[in-house]
């Protein structure tokens, strides 16, 4: 009752000492939560967590359906293809078009996203492979005098 008749007279804060009964401090946390919800705090990890790793909602600019943005964004580029023919993909979701040219930015700037450099590494450390065991190899053999 006393933390209800607070919260009714608009008391921010209530301290609830040790000598408290459960239902008090219940009472209180439930007021704390409330405001907090109130003034958008997350206090819960497990919200906070899937908050920040939600994929970012995009919106078609001609009719205004709403997709999730993904790696590949084939549900958005088969809208785009299907429902607006006369639209480009860019024209219909130019959100994503600035996504994935910054993602390919940054993947050109941190050099993961060259195939060709790929594909030149990998070649390399065969061929350093097979110099290390050919000279193993040669080390290992022993000559018989007979």
């Amino acid at each position: 009752r006393r933390v209800r008749s607070a919260i009714a007279a608009g008391v921010t804060e209530l301290v609830v000492g040790p000598g408290a009964d459960a239902s008090e401090q219940q009472g209180a946390e439930e007021a704390e939560q409330a405001r907090d919800s109130a003034n958008g705090v997350i206090r819960n990890d497990i919200v906070k967590r899937k908050m920040e790793t939600a994929k970012k909602d995009v919106n078609c600019s001609v009719c205004g359906t709403t997709f999730k943005l993904t790696k590949r964004n084939v549900d958005a580029r088969t809208h785009a293809e299907s429902k607006h023919p006369q639209s480009t993909f860019a024209a219909c979701f130019p959100e994503v078009v600035a996504a994935e040219a910054a993602e390919k930015k940054a993947a050109a700037s941190t050099g993961t996203g060259g195939s060709a450099t790929t594909a030149r590494k990998k070649e390399d450390d065969a061929a350093a492979l097979l110099a290390e065991g050919l000279a193993a190899a040669s080390v290992g053999k022993k000559k018989s005098g007979k």
